[in-house]
C-alpha cells in the first residue's frame, strides 16, 4: 500500500498541486467519527478538505444539492434531475433532449451501495479509514505527468470527462471505470470549489498511487539514446555525432545528455 504521506509531500512539491490532495471514502456503514457533516453542495468537500485541511462528509440529512447525492446514490434522484429538466428548464443554451441525453449519460452509484462520502487531507486520514481514491487540482501541465502515471506503468491512458456534472465525475466515475480520471468539471462545480480559469482536477484510484513516485520522483532520460532511436537519417544529429570524439567526452558533457527532473 502506498505510504500517504509521502505520496501527498510528492504530489504538492514536484505536482504543483493546489493546497491538499484529497482522500475521498466511500463510508458503506458509519461515518468515521472524525469527519464533521456539511450543510453544502457535495461536491465541496474537495474545496473543504484541500484548503482548509478539513475532514467532512455528506449524506442524505447533510447536503445542499440534490444532484450530487444522486450521482452518489444516496438519494433517488427527483424526475428534474433524471431526466435533465433542471438544466433545460431554467436556461437559454440547454434543449430538453440535449439535457435528458446529458444526464441519462452521466454515472452515479449503485443506489443505497453508501452511506455518506468523505473527503479528508491525504496526509491526515485517520487510522482505519480506507482511501477510495484522491483529487488533486492543478494546472494542465502538472496535470499531464500526474494523470499519466499508469499510462507508463501499464499503458492504459487516462479516462477523460468534459463539462460533466462534477459530482457524478468525482463520486460515481471512477468506480465505474477504474481509473484514473481527468475532468474540467461543470460550471457549478467549479465555482463550488472556486477553480481557477488554469485549473482542473485529476482523481486517482488509490490502487495507482503506487505509480506516482516513477514520474514525479528522480524521472531520468537518455536524451542521447533517445536520439539515436527516434531521429531520420537525414537529421543534423547524425553529423554531429560524426564529429564528436567519445573516447575525449568530458563528464560534464556526458552528464548533459541525461534529462532530469527533480
Amino acid at each position: 500500500m502506498a505510504n500517504y504521506k509521502e505520496i501527498c509531500e510528492l504530489l504538492i512539491q514536484k505536482g504543483k498541486v493546489r493546497g491538499k490532495p484529497v482522500a475521498i471514502t466511500l463510508f458503506k456503514d458509519i461515518v468515521h467519527p472524525a469527519y464533521e457533516p456539511i450543510q453544502d453542495t457535495p461536491c465541496a468537500i474537495i474545496r473543504y478538505a484541500m484548503d482548509e485541511g478539513k475532514k467532512v462528509y455528506f449524506d442524505a440529512d447533510h447536503h445542499d444539492c440534490l444532484v450530487g447525492v444522486h450521482h452518489a446514490g444516496i438519494v433517488p434522484g427527483k424526475k428534474e434531475i433524471v431526466a435533465g429538466t433542471y438544466l433545460s428548464a431554467t436556461s437559454t443554451f440547454f434543449t430538453t433532449e440535449g439535457a435528458a441525453r446529458l444526464k441519462t449519460a452521466q454515472p452515479i452509484l449503485p443506489p443505497g451501495m453508501v452511506r455518506a462520502i468523505g473527503a479528508a487531507p491525504l496526509d491526515d486520514v485517520p487510522e482505519g479509514v480506507t482511501v477510495d481514491w484522491v483529487v488533486v487540482v492543478c494546472n494542465p501541465h502538472n496535470a499531464n505527468p500526474i494523470a499519466g502515471c499508469r499510462a507508463c506503468r501499464e499503458g492504459i491512458l487516462p479516462h477523460g470527462e468534459f463539462a460533466t456534472s462534477l459530482c457524478g465525475t468525482l463520486f460515481a466515475t471512477p468506480w465505474h471505470v477504474k481509473n484514473i480520471v481527468v475532468t474540467f468539471g461543470d460550471f457549478g462545480g467549479r465555482m463550488h470549489n472556486r477553480i481557477k480559469q488554469d485549473q482542473l482536477f485529476v482523481i486517482i484510484p488509490v490502487e495507482f498511487l503506487q505509480h506516482l513516485p516513477f514520474i514525479l520522483g528522480d524521472m531520468r532520460m537518455d536524451v542521447k539514446l533517445s536520439r539515436q532511436m527516434t531521429r531520420p537519417p537525414h537529421s543534423a544529429f547524425w553529423e554531429k555525432q560524426e564529429k564528436a570524439v567519445p573516447e575525449q567526452q568530458s563528464a560534464s558533457e556526458f552528464v548533459s545528455d541525461v534529462f532530469t527532473m527533480r
